[in-house]
């Protein structure tokens, strides 16, 4: 049995190889070389146990060769993970805010028939929403901000203007066009989205 072949070599060289996982492979099999070739030197052909542990105290501790390693490498070689999780983290950020700026906006309208004030945060948190996003454009966000602020204006002009002969077909109209308008403006929203966001 050569120094490289003893036991604790062995399991020192394999927690090496996956700890240093990150590494190319080509590197990381140089790396192995060059520990086994200088294991191979310090223990010899005929190793006793204690050499071995000599030699590998002398080397360091695996945890140690790795950081060595990974101090070496250029950045996006040590952690290519990461900027992936980013941008998967970052694209669920997007649609779940995506999402809820439709919602918010198509359900104005109604949440402005039934209950005033709350339609009107609705409409405004949603407004507020579209516009600090970057996921659509100024023509999107000018078309769909008119569609839900119609709504109000169709209510508070109805109000004033047929005040006076206010019946159920008025409140009809008003109310598909409370519903309509904000339900317009969330599907044109929704259908203009990248298929990433």
């Amino acid at each position: 049995m050569t120094g490289t072949e003893h036991p604790l070599v062995t399991d020192y060289l394999t927690t090496i190889e996956r700890e240093a996982s990150f590494l190319p492979a080509g590197r990381r099999e140089e790396l192995l070389a060059d520990l086994r070739e200088h294991l191979a030197v310090a223990v010899g052909d005929e190793p006793d146990p204690e050499t071995v542990r000599a030699a590998l105290e002398r080397l360091g501790s695996p945890s140690a060769i790795v950081a060595a390693a990974r101090a070496e490498e250029p950045e996006t070689l040590v952690t290519p993970a990461a900027p992936a999780a980013s941008a998967t983290t970052e694209a669920q950020t997007r649609s779940s805010r995506t999402v809820a700026t439709t919602i918010l906006l198509g359900a104005s309208g109604v949440a402005t028939l039934a209950l005033d004030f709350l339609g009107l945060v609705a409409l405004a948190v949603g407004l507020g929403l579209l516009w600090t996003s970057a996921v659509w454009d100024r023509r999107t966000k000018v078309l769909a901000t008119a569609l839900t602020l119609a709504t109000p204006v169709v209510v508070i002009l109805g109000a004033f203007l047929l005040a006076a002969r206010l019946g159920p077909t008025e409140l009809l109209v008003m109310l598909v066009v409370g519903i309509a308008l904000p339900a317009t403006a969330a599907v044109r929203l929704l259908r203009a989205r990248p298929a990433a966001a």
